[in-house]
């Protein structure tokens, strides 16, 4: 009966053994199945999603160097750029909440496809983070400097930070920042002329007459713009396009 006993429990004993072995081989196999999966861009957790989202579709999507890229936040990411200027080589790549950071970590593939021209609007999500104006224009600098080297056939265009409002009481981090916004334009020009760039000021043309305020007729939140917003904005810009 002991021998009995004895041989029942290392039968005992080897079951287990074998069963704990095969739970950690199945989750060793769940784990590499499931890194397998992740998309390489989405390894980098500084962003937000759509951050991500947007960014590992654009890796995917061609660039050449017949296409002009708009590069900036959300208020790039709402025009329907290839519509307004029915251009189909118009290839529209913001991402809204983007910071001048996050524009800067996505150029490789952009410039791999050394587009002919670029519009970059950045900053005013800096601005609600409370990044100064100096910090947001060299940040800017670096975006520059960057398409320079990486494709210098390229022509980049920096366009102002539009004017802000506050007065409709929301995105207040940046709304009420309007004299940051100004510092960081008028930075953005000293560099525009340091680094032989085209400077763009959209900014005046979608003020109130004599104010330095958002005109509400072209916005009804105080910081992104209604469709007659986007075509002002258009107008200002039209002749960098077809030049």
């Amino acid at each position: 009966m002991l021998y009995c006993v004895n041989l029942h429990t290392i039968k005992t004993k080897d079951v287990m053994k074998k069963y704990i072995w095969s739970v950690i081989a199945c989750n060793v196999m769940s784990a590499i199945f499931f890194i397998s999966l992740s998309p390489l861009y989405s390894q980098d957790n500084k962003y937000h999603k759509l951050y991500y989202q947007r960014a590992s579709l654009f890796e995917n999507l061609p660039i050449d160097n017949n296409d002009i890229v708009f590069l900036g936040n959300s208020i790039t990411h709402f025009g329907e750029w290839h519509e307004i200027f029915n251009n189909p080589n118009i290839k529209n790549r913001g991402i809204s909440g983007d910071i001048a950071q996050g524009v800067y970590d996505r150029l490789d593939h952009i410039l791999s496809g050394s587009p002919a021209k670029i519009f970059l609007l950045i900053g005013i999500n800096d601005v609600s983070h409370d990044l100064t104006a100096d910090s947001i224009v060299f940040a800017t600098r670096r975006i520059a400097e960057k398409i320079s080297a990486d494709s210098p056939h390229t022509k980049l265009y920096i366009q102002s930070i539009f004017p802000v409002n506050p007065s409709f009481n929301m995105f207040l981090k940046a709304t009420t920042r309007g004299e940051v916004v100004k510092d960081i334009n008028k930075g953005l020009q000293r560099l525009c002329r340091e680094l032989a760039i085209q400077y763009i000021d959209v900014y005046s043309s979608l003020t109130l007459p004599s104010e330095d305020l958002l005109n509400p007729e072209y916005t009804n939140d105080g910081l992104h713009l209604m469709g007659s917003g986007y075509l002002k904005w258009a107008g200002v810009i039209e002749k960098y396009i077809l030049e």
